[in-house]
């Protein structure tokens, strides 16, 4: 939001002249002594912002986290979406919170995700977790690969792979009327009644404790290796596609505003083939037949045709998983890593760099599939993490977030994640300790060099510029000149907010005039990411000024 303007331009002055102590932005916000932070070595790097280009609208739900159960990780950032998935909700038993791990631990049915006997209390507590940290968009997931757990009672047997006592079997649509409470002795568990059972407990999906968006399982490509006691042959296209429509279907019949996303594919071997080995024939069947480029384009052809039957829409957010595989190479790599989503020819060190090219950048490709098989759904990556327990991991994270929102995606839910990664996200959502965050309108915005420095600009609705700008540099400073001169507007002050060095506090670092009509020199440390903000009034930063007298 816009701060208060009531301060004159003489005391900004003053106080840059003056202030020279340093603190983060959680306590007084002072300005850290340039000196101290920065090395004698630097290079140039020019800024363009280009306000004659068309802008773009920022979905709000980029900046989300992946339920964790614990308060620590939720508190981190100011959060925007949270999704409720991962492999312990494949065999999730909604009627009793049973779940079984797979693979991730000997196979056990257990008490994992929660100790309640109260039916969906899993949802319940997104639901209540959500509500506490102020995250408006909440997904859940629902179950399609065929069993849940039945008990809490530890590790299944390969003797007792499904179907068996140990599992009920999962039926998308029950009889007749929906009961106040699930049936426990019946053997199987309805997802009608559970979607049914949600609406009831919290609101349908335009209510602000509801559920905004089901997914259509998690990761199904790797049923047969992570759930083989539910599913333990690899899943096949018409079983998957065929599954979607139907259970997509359901939820569009209890709650029309829900959004369904689908597939929750694992990562690039999936988009390609989905399971598809080399004991099996159907994608390359289905790949000649329709002119397909990859499987991604085949779920959309066949949700939008079974759409079209429907007589609504099945799909409305393809989703996806990403994890880097050349973000663990090492801190280089993973510097570079993000560029895999949106440049043209770049190859990164990986096996996606030397055998996968033709599909990247990845994230056009995926668009242009959208574009060409089903025209208006949406994109989410809601599992992703390009590594880093450094300031890297917050270098990395902080050009993904730009590059997600240049691209459009609309919803991205980081998994896992440190305290470098969840400060990037806090540079976006929360900058300053005073809720003020990255704008919601993109603006084209360019650099010499964005294997060195990467950059991204938004307007907020107050009219501030905020930037964000990487030197993915080790030991050089980065001596940037960011052009704002195709604006109309007049811009004569900027705050540079940074993360730098060995810490994730966020520090503000300068406080600046601008060198020219709307021309600003700024000298960014090595390794840092930095959100500026720019404004046509010296009087928007008057906390600042406030805190360093």
């Amino acid at each position: 939001m816009k701060l208060k303007r009531s301060i004159s331009a003489l005391v900004l002055i003053v106080a840059i002249i003056t202030v020279m102590s340093s603190c983060s932005v959680s306590g007084r916000k002072t300005v850290t002594t340039p000196t101290d932070i920065y090395s004698d070595e630097s290079y140039d790097m020019n800024i363009v912002i280009d306000f004659t280009e068309e802008t773009k609208e920022i979905s709000p739900y980029i900046y989300g986290v992946n339920q964790y159960g614990n308060e620590e990780s939720l508190d981190a950032a100011n959060f925007t979406a949270i999704r409720q998935g991962g492999n312990r909700m494949t065999a999730y038993n909604w009627e009793t919170n049973a779940s079984n791990a797979g693979a991730d631990w000997y196979h056990s049915s257990d008490s994992n995700l929660s100790d309640s006997d109260e039916p969906a209390d899993c949802v319940r507590t997104l639901s209540e977790e959500a509500k506490e940290n102020g995250i408006t968009y909440k997904l859940t997931t629902l179950q399609m690969a065929g069993y849940v757990a039945a008990d809490k009672s530890g590790q299944v047997s390969v003797e007792n792979t499904a179907p068996s006592e140990r599992f009920n079997e999962v039926i998308f649509r029950s009889d007749g009327e929906f009961p106040d409470s699930p049936d426990l002795t019946d053997g199987v568990v309805y997802m009608d009644e559970y979607v049914n059972y949600i609406i009831n407990m919290l609101g349908d999906s335009t209510s602000k404790t509801g559920i905004q968006g089901y997914s259509l399982d998690n990761e199904p490509a790797l049923w047969a290796g992570t759930h083989s006691r539910i599913h333990p042959d690899p899943v096949t296209i018409e079983e998957l596609c065929s599954k979607s429509a139907e259970l997509a279907a359901i939820v569009k019949e209890l709650d029309p505003n829900a959004e369904i996303f689908g597939p929750a594919l694992y990562g690039y071997t999936a988009y390609d083939h989905l399971a598809d080995g080399d004991d099996s024939t159907e994608w390359e069947d289905l790949k000649e037949e329709n002119g397909y480029n990859w499987f991604i384009d085949c779920y959309l052809d066949y949700m939008c045709q079974a759409s079209e039957e429907a007589g609504v829409r099945l799909l409305d957010v393809l989703d996806i998983h990403y994890y880097s595989e050349s973000a663990g190479v090492s801190a280089e790599d993973r510097l570079q890593s993000v560029r895999t989503l949106y440049e043209e020819g770049f190859s990164e060190n990986s096996w996606i760099g030397q055998w996968c090219m033709n599909n990247l950048p990845l994230l056009p490709t995926i668009q242009a599939s959208i574009d060409e098989y089903y025209p208006g759904t949406k994109l989410a990556i809601s599992e992703y993490n390009f590594n880093g327990e450094d300031i890297t991991g917050t270098i990395a994270e902080a050009e993904a977030l730009g590059c997600f929102a240049d691209m459009g995606v609309y919803l991205a839910t980081i998994w896992g994640g440190n305290e470098y990664q969840f400060a990037a996200i806090r540079l976006y959502t929360n900058y300053d300790g005073e809720d003020s965050s990255f704008g919601g309108t993109l603006i084209s915005t360019t650099t010499d060099d964005v294997s060195l420095s990467s950059a991204y600009a938004a307007e907020t609705d107050d009219g501030l510029i905020t930037l964000m700008i990487t030197n993915k540099d080790s030991s050089l400073n980065e001596n940037a000149v960011i052009d704002l001169t195709s604006s109309e507007t007049e811009y004569i002050a900027a705050a540079v907010y940074a993360i730098y060095g060995d810490s994730s506090e966020i520090q503000l670092i300068n406080v600046v005039e601008s060198t020219d009509t709307n021309v600003f020199k700024i000298t960014l440390p090595p390794y840092c990411a930095a959100m500026v903000v720019l404004s046509d009034d010296v009087n928007d930063f008057p906390n600042i000024i406030a805190d360093s007298e």
